[in-house]
């Protein structure tokens, strides 16, 4: 029996309140494991989340470091959803939410105008079932041209050595570090992901930083549910 990985705490956002009332607005274990891996330099004054979702992340990080944060979503129903869940948690002065694209964020915001980057994109780069729902996809599949504009709109907000911390599918790993690599994004960190001990991994967590050489540490699993190995 292999023992579950006990450092992950999954009560990051207990005293926080989010409406629940769309479907694609729900806290999944991405949007938890990505806020608890989120552990930001002591200088940050200023981050970009880019695709919200519900904003939880960015809510969360405001009330925990007390940060001016940037977060954007293409989906218009998304964001009004996001700005009441920080009305209802008392961060509206600290959160700004934002209907944008992230190739739209690069246009819009200045280079290197953020300490870090936090992202939790839509998971599936790779073949798969698509859903009927035309947003359940758009909000769960990525084309490779949508990876490289992720990565291009971190490597060109992102201060020089700032910090970026992004969930994924380890299926497309491999995409994902080749666009971190043509836009100067040193990986460090990665930490992979399982539901059970025997069962293939579900999500990686990826730390690394901006003009920085990708030295990268294979850190301890989480396993979130016990299984035989």
């Amino acid at each position: 029996m292999i023992e579950v990985f006990r450092e992950f705490d999954d009560s990051v956002f207990e005293g926080l309140s989010f409406d629940y009332s769309s479907k694609d607005a729900r806290i999944n274990h991405a949007t938890v494991l990505l806020a608890w891996y989120c552990v930001l330099p002591k200088a940050t004054k200023r981050v970009l989340e880019l695709g919200t979702g519900s904003g939880a992340i960015s809510i969360y990080l405001a009330r925990k470091y007390d940060v001016e944060i940037t977060a954007i979503d293409v989906d218009e129903e998304l964001i009004e959803i996001a700005h009441k869940n920080a009305r209802v948690n008392n961060v509206m002065d600290k959160v700004e939410f934002l209907q944008l694209s992230s190739a739209m964020a690069v246009e819009k915001f200045p280079a290197g105008s953020f300490d870090v980057v936090v992202s939790n994109p839509p998971h599936f780069a790779h073949e798969g079932i698509e859903s009927p729902s035309q947003r359940r996809n758009s909000s769960r599949r990525l084309t490779i041209e949508g990876i490289k504009e992720f990565a291009q709109a971190t490597g060109r907000l992102l201060k020089s050595r700032g910090a970026f911390f992004f969930i994924l599918h380890p299926r497309d790993l491999t995409r994902w570090l080749s666009a971190f690599e043509m836009n100067n994004l040193g990986v460090h960190r990665l930490r992979f992901v399982f539901g059970t001990a025997n069962k293939q991994s579900q999500l990686v967590l990826v730390k690394g930083r901006k003009n920085s050489t990708s030295e990268v540490v294979v850190e301890p699993p989480i396993i979130l549910r016990k299984g035989r190995s």
